[in-house]
């Protein structure tokens, strides 16, 4: 029985699949625990992440990369599909609202530190 090899096209969208998870879920929850770490590492490092994952999800939005895509896609609650991208369903609100809250939640970590 032959076994089937795993194209280069499967392996890619995997790779964006597991990207937007780790951007919709691990990227937040490690900057939660850096905030429920303040008092030993300081406040500063968490507001700098806060303020870095700001800007990676409205750079990614305008350069269109596609795991930022499939991370709305998570949030809407619909099936992640990398190989068929659409960006019009994304609403330029969610994207610019998620920006500037996160931003705005890193500069007053920054100012209260």
């Amino acid at each position: 029985m032959r076994r089937k090899k795993r194209n280069r096209y499967h392996s890619s969208r995997t790779l964006v699949i597991i990207l937007a998870y780790a951007n919709r879920y691990f990227y937040p929850l490690l900057i939660l625990i850096m905030l429920s770490f303040g008092k030993s590492i300081g406040y500063i490092p968490a507001g700098i992440s806060l303020l870095a994952f700001s800007a990676y999800g409205l750079i990614g939005y305008l350069c269109k990369w596609k795991h930022i895509f499939c991370s709305f896609q998570n949030a809407y609650h619909q099936k992640m599909t990398p190989d068929r991208i659409d960006w019009g369903k994304i609403s330029k609100a969610d994207v610019y609202c998620c920006s500037c809250i996160w931003g705005i939640l890193g500069m007053v970590l920054l100012l209260l530190t």
